[in-house]
């Protein structure tokens, strides 16, 4: 063990510096033909297209839901795989465009550029660099532990996986919700080489490219490129001719497999990118800071032209004049897999994986041309995991087993430079300047160990149980405060509180903590003096799952159902934190399902029909919410304890006669919120009147980003044009239902005791999310060997304004809007 440790660290190294080299403008293949029709998934080169089993029907698709190869009706799981094909034809190129082909997911961006992704309701929106998500995300089973790694992963695929519900005992914690895997194409046996490139509407290309094959007996390689660059789509609203949305974007990834024995398979993989391109732009849409109507302070300058034309034009936003606002991003992973066949049905797996992200951006917070809030983000993530686990089958292949263990430890420094202007903070202290500068900061240590063993056991033929069990032991350690930049102006303004409003010696120096203590634990004679906040969040839990597969009229036909609990992990902020309370972490939140459905080949398997009902018992979810105090509502990380979510899904692909292929999806989800925190009046909902302390109750709310009703529909027709040449055109549409940016009460009335200018704060249109159907449509040709493919192709071609994202920041509320109508045509070839 010790020898593969080393060797491990020599390659991780060795990895680590060709990925460097990988990390340079080029071009990577994606845009290929599927056949996963076997365990290994391989894929073949081609133009978009049909799947190459199209012509026998519905062809059998392989998942490894369970970490294992499996057909997908043999999966008592809601699992949506989409080939590489549909990934092309669908414009899948970064992992928010998932959302446009899985009905039930939904990808929101942060005011400071994270994702933050739901499914089927679940989800945690928090844009701290540390926040673990509710859907894990993985690339061939190694970990992306947090969201902002997984950027560059969409790219030269064979599919991606999206399983739904808690997988808690198969993939460990943070999986409440489900997860993500994404399947990189691999090394060919022969060589094999492609290219693609790609121009579109303002200006952006986007090229790819792969070579693969053999590189000496018993050892195959992989590498693939891509970039994209240009693209600026956002328009100010008051100065026309500048623009912003320029991707320098350019991401590689390098595997390596090889056979040194009959028994033992090793796998190398290295991945990363390399990101500065410019961060997106908001539209403002209401100055918050308001008394009977009227602005507070200095009027923000929120363009005319921008409220005009909210509704009229996606590309408006407005941004500061002359500020560079870009990324200066960075990522690379390397990983280790080893498969050992101990005996011909016993098998070793080790996964061990190393990452590092650097994280440098300059953020316009406010959406205004006027100077605000300019947020600053700082950051790196440096992440170790090793997961070693024992597998294989017992009772002439009836049973199916596997346990093993899992090791992941974490640190995450992440630091927000805020350049704001204090007119909307809460606090005119007289004397002191409008423009003052603060630094928030958070240094978090994660180390996780946990123990899992699974089994699936075939007691008939047409009848088989499965259970699991993982159990989870998490310590997080954390430091954070927002502290004085060491201007000395944030030192004085906390200063000044502490002596004038709360009668102590002023404690807060320049460069220093500023953040005031309050938290139970601190003594009484350091009450509201000036420090870090530095705690220790210790939890264990036991995730598990037990089920059924029932196939009653032969292998096309599956019944399913399956109970299963899961859990996230608690988690520390990073925010503007005047109080140490603010600091607090939230809890681990524990999530019960119940689902039951079935899968079903139909028309001679031209007909695949999948149906699926669900309902969870959801205890403490996580926020980001606001809680009342001294100094006003102050944002907080908060557990909701209890809520329930129910719902059901529906999917097709049906290939009615050579050449059409038609797949469609539908969602109902209903949520609700079923009891407020103990003793706590709150409400994540960012009031807009600056006078309105009152908190409100949210009991009964729906969950925010989760629509009742989403659908997907996609159809391609593929016929030949000649003996030498083939065609194909099709379409797709995505539909969302209306839903909310933030939790609101249910009961949306004005209290007695709240004047009518602050009726909107209860019922305020700004931050309902407006339902949308968006359309794409795609035509091209290939040649009949699939060496070379021409299409034309347009995304969101009625231009239809929608917002994924609604917030409010320091004096504004903001929204983020869908990219504008895109069109553009793509050649390929492949060698």
């Amino acid at each position: 063990m010790g020898r593969l440790f080393a060797n491990n660290i020599r390659l991780r190294l060795i990895a680590s510096a060709g990925v460097v080299a990988l990390s340079l403008p080029g071009m990577s293949w994606t845009a290929n033909a599927q056949t996963i029709s076997d365990a290994a998934g391989s894929t073949a080169a081609g133009g978009p297209g049909m799947d190459a089993t199209a012509e026998a029907g519905v062809g059998d698709i392989v998942v490894t839901a369970q970490k294992r190869a499996q057909n997908l009706n043999d999966v008592g799981l809601s699992v949506s795989a989409i080939g590489s094909e549909e990934l092309v034809n669908r414009g899948v190129s970064r992992p928010e465009d998932l959302a446009g082909v899985v009905p039930s997911l939904t990808v929101t961006r942060t005011q400071f550029d994270s994702p933050s992704y739901t499914l089927r309701g679940v989800g945690f929106y928090d844009s701290s660099l540390a926040a673990t998500t509710t859907v894990s995300m993985y690339i061939d089973q190694v970990p992306l532990v947090y969201p902002i790694m997984a950027r560059g992963a969409p790219m030269d695929l064979e599919r991606v996986e999206v399983l739904k519900g808690p997988q808690g005992t198969v993939f460990g914690q943070n999986s409440t919700g489900g997860l993500v895997n994404y399947i990189a194409a691999k090394p060919t046996d022969t060589f094999k080489a492609g290219v693609n490139a790609s121009y579109a509407r303002f200006g952006q290309f986007d090229g790819d490219a792969f070579i693969s094959g053999p590189i000496t007996e018993g050892v195959t390689a992989r590498l693939a490129l891509a970039t994209t660059q240009g693209g600026a789509w956002q328009k100010s609203a008051t100065r026309p001719s500048d623009r912003l949305g320029d991707q320098r974007f350019t991401r590689g990834r390098l595997i390596i497999e090889a056979k040194p024995t009959e028994t033992l398979r090793l796998t190398l993989m290295a991945h990363g990118w390399i990101d500065k391109s410019d961060t997106p732009a908001a539209q403002s849409v209401d100055d918050v800071e308001r008394v009977n109507g009227e602005p507070v302070g200095p009027l923000l300058d929120i363009s005319t032209n921008l409220q005009k034309a909210l509704h009229k034009n996606p590309r408006i936003a407005d941004w500061d004049e002359g500020r560079r606002l870009r990324r200066d991003d960075d990522f690379i992973q390397t990983s280790l897999r080893a498969e050992l066949d101990v005996t011909p049905d016993i098998m070793i797996t080790s996964i061990s994986a190393y990452s590092h992200l650097r994280r440098d951006s300059l953020n316009d917070g406010d959406g205004t041309p006027a100077f605000n809030l300019l947020n600053r983000l700082y950051g790196s993530i440096d992440d170790f995991s090793q997961e070693l686990r024992l597998s294989g089958e017992a009772a002439d292949g009836r049973l199916i087993w596997s346990l093993g263990g899992n090791y992941q430890r974490s640190t995450v420094d992440d630091t927000e430079f805020a350049l704001l202007n204090v007119d909307g903070g809460g606090f005119l202290i007289p004397g002191f300047g409008t423009f003052t500068d603060d630094v928030n900061l958070a240094f978090t240590k994660t180390r996780s160990l946990a123990a899992f063993a699974n089994a699936e056991y075939e007691l008939t033929p047409a009848l088989t149980i499965y259970g699991g069990l993982r159990y989870t032991d998490n310590r997080i350690s954390y430091r954070g405060c927002t502290a004085d930049s060491g201007k000395g102006d944030i030192a004085a303004l906390f200063g000044a509180i502490q002596q004038f409003a709360l009668g102590i010696t002023p404690t807060t120096a320049p460069g220093e903590c500023a953040t005031l203590r309050n938290t139970p634990e601190t003594p009484p004679r350091e009450l509201f003096t000036s420090g870090e906040y530095v705690s220790t969040l210790k939890e264990n839990n036991v995730s598990w799952r037990i089920g059924a597969n029932w196939k009653p009229f032969g292998d096309d036909t599956m019944f399913y159902a399956n109970v299963s609990r899961g859990f996230k992990a608690g988690s520390f902020p990073r925010t503007g934190a005047n109080l140490t309370s603010q600091l607090l972490p939230v809890t681990q939140e524990k999530l019960t399902a119940y689902e039951a459905g079935f899968k079903a080949a139909l028309a001679d398997r031209t007909l695949q029909i999948n149906g699926a009902g669900f309902y969870y018992d959801y205890r403490d979810k996580q926020i980001r919410g606001r809680v009342a105090t001294v100094f006003g509502q102050l944002e907080q990380l908060l557990n909701i304890p209890r809520s329930r979510i129910w719902g059901l899904e529906l999917q097709t692909f049906w290939r009615p006669v050579t050449g059409l292929t038609i797949s469609a999806t539908g969602t109902y989800i209903n949520s609700r919120i079923l009891k407020n925190p103990d003793g706590t009046d709150f409400t994540t909902y960012p009031a807009r009147a600056h006078n309105d302390d009152a908190l409100i109750p949210i009991t009964g709310s729906p969950f925010p980003f989760t629509p009742k009703y989403s659908a997907s529909v996609d159809a391609q027709y593929d016929f030949p044009v000649s003996a030498n040449l083939d065609a194909f055109v099709g379409g797709s549409m995505t539909y969302q239902s209306r839903t909310k940016s933030t939790l609101t009460p249910a009961d949306v009335s004005r209290p007695a005791d709240v004047s009518p200018s602050a009726s909107a704060t209860y019922n305020d249109p700004v931050f309902s999310l407006r339902p949308y159907m968006i359309f794409n449509a795609r035509v091209g040709v290939r040649s009949a060997d699939k060496r070379w493919n021409l299409s034309v192709w347009g995304r969101n071609i009625t231009n239809k304004y929608y917002t994924p994202a609604i917030t409010r920041t320091q004096d504004t509320i903001i929204r983020f809007t869908g990219e504008a109508a895109t069109y553009g045509v793509t050649v390929g070839y492949n060698f």
